[in-house]
């Protein structure tokens, strides 16, 4: 239904929002202070659909090459039933690339490498989503998994990320972030991982959202 796409030496990147369901439009389009935004509406849901880059330097000293960022603001609006799927990916890339996972506390990550290039794709782990579902921050607190302490909507594969979003109910809403930077390969710096690896909170508050 919705696809991005970002070019980079290693590949393209495609982030896109898929329905069982067929009918979109779109509302509006406007600016951030750090950002662009879309305002769509599906058969059941609202999606704010944020684009962006990381903030850079992102740490006292630390940069990368190129970045591009997503966020995915979606609230159920109406009655009727809908599937909701987003998917992060890496298309056209080389056969000599190297792929790992690359997870760490509170990320789920892969890592795509060549000889010249490093890249790192990341979103919240199931554990940091659980917490936002405790506290009510735009994940619905009556789907927080008290018995495995662990939201298990998204499934981490060596090339993607694919979140099945969760059946809301009306007035719900969820926020859903995918991050992706590359740089030249350097072993000193895990610089990418770390420019994925960022808590919502601090997102907004660079992006602009109030």
């Amino acid at each position: 239904m919705i696809k991005r796409t970002f070019n980079t030496p290693l590949g393209i990147i495609s982030c896109e929002l898929n329905s069982n369901l067929k009918f979109i439009e779109l509302h509006s389009s406007g600016n951030y202070e750090n950002g662009v935004y879309q305002q769509l509406k599906t058969s059941s849901h609202n999606i704010e659909l944020i684009e962006f880059k990381i903030k850079q330097p992102f740490d006292i000293r630390e940069t990368i090459t190129d970045s591009k960022c997503w966020v995915w603001r979606i609230e159920k609006v109406k009655e009727q039933s809908e599937s909701l799927e987003l998917k992060v990916s890496i298309l056209d890339f080389s056969k000599s690339s190297k792929f790992d996972f690359a997870s760490g506390e509170n990320l789920d990550a892969f890592e795509v490498t060549s000889n010249k290039w490093k890249l790192h794709i990341g979103t919240e782990d199931g554990f940091i989503l659980n917490r936002r579902a405790e506290n009510n921050d735009w994940f619905p607190k009556r789907l927080m998994n008290i018995e495995n302490d662990w939201q298990e909507i998204t499934e981490l594969k060596k090339s993607s990320i694919r979140t099945k979003v969760p059946k809301l109910k009306v007035g719900e809403k969820i926020h859903l972030q995918y991050l992706t930077a590359f740089d030249k390969q350097n072993i000193e710096t895990i610089n990418t991982w770390l420019a994925v690896d960022e808590h919502k909170s601090e997102l907004e508050k660079w992006i602009g959202i109030k």
